[in-house]
């Protein structure tokens, strides 16, 4: 065997076991710290979320009532293809309408 492993061994380390289980005290309360501080940081996230939520909501709240007040600009259909496409539809309703102006303003005419 080298000397350097024998120097390198647990045995004949210079490192008392009190160092060692005094080590693992202090590192199990820093897991204990870093457990409190995500705690926090949760805590804050949570905070931050529900601030977040609560400005989204509030200008949801405020477009809705814009929509809601400008609603009447959107009434009615935004197509007329439909009433013109189908039998009867304003189509044939308008050349009936018109041809019936035509037969009136002929009648006038001959009075």
């Amino acid at each position: 065997m080298s000397n350097s492993s024998l120097t390198s061994s647990p045995a004949r380390s210079s490192i008392s076991t009190t160092a060692i289980v005094g080590t693992n005290m202090i590192s199990s309360s820093l897991v204990d710290d870093v457990h409190f501080a995500t705690d926090l940081i949760q805590d804050r996230k949570d905070e931050a979320l529900r601030a977040l939520k609560a400005d989204l909501m509030a200008s949801l709240n405020k477009e809705v009532r814009m929509l809601d007040e400008d609603s009447w600009m959107f009434e009615g259909p935004r197509s007329r293809i439909h009433l013109i496409s189908r039998p009867g539809g304003l189509l044939s309703k308008h050349a009936e309408t018109m041809k019936h102006r035509l037969a009136t303003q002929k009648r006038n005419q001959n009075l």
